[in-house]
């Protein structure tokens, strides 16, 4: 009799910890699969960010972004860069560095400084007019013409590339160039 107890028991015991075994292993399975659709969603996250001034739609996955992005930062800088008065020289200086990667930070103020004085010094307004925006791997090149004005009278125009170099980090739009020359078409 105390054998039929006891083998009762014992087979009560081998039952509840097969069916542990199996739930446990039924639940590492869904944590596993769980954590891997975590991990896939994760990386294909899409972050919106915001220029200034909107435009068009954009989007900004990782280290992926859409050109109509590009274009919109490529004329939100030459704007900032370009339209400028002694007035104003430096507020717009300060908007641009805010996008300089850190490393080519001191390098571009020093530039963009230099601009801003030569500005001030000698009381140019300055104003352009994009007319391409191109889109290329790690550089943005917006073409337009600038017009240079003391006073009332126009003292310079030319028509000039803006080379805007660029990386994207984390969904961050970094500026590491910026170069301006006379577009020769």
């Amino acid at each position: 009799m105390l054998w039929d107890k006891y083998k009762f028991k014992l087979d009560k015991y081998i039952y509840e910890n097969w069916t542990f075994r199996i739930v446990t292993l039924v639940l590492v399975a869904v944590i596993v699969f769980q954590s891997y659709i975590i991990a896939q969603k994760a990386q294909n996250q899409r972050v919106i960010v915001l220029p200034p001034k909107v435009t068009k739609e954009f989007w900004v996955t990782g280290n992926k972004i859409s050109k109509s992005y590009l274009e919109q930062m490529g004329q939100f800088v030459a704007f900032y860069l370009f339209n400028v008065s002694p007035n104003t020289a430096k507020t717009s200086i300060e908007n641009i560095l805010a996008y300089v990667e850190p490393q080519f930070y001191s390098k571009v103020k020093a530039l963009l400084y230099e601009q801003v004085n030569y500005i001030t010094q000698n009381d140019i307004s300055r104003v352009f007019y994009p007319s391409v925006v191109k889109i290329e791997p790690g550089v943005i090149k917006v073409i337009g013409i600038i017009k240079d004005i003391i006073g009332n009278k126009v003292v310079n125009q030319q028509q000039v590339e803006l080379n805007i170099g660029y990386t994207i980090k984390e969904g961050r739009f970094w500026i590491n160039s910026i170069v301006v020359k006379p577009y020769k078409g």
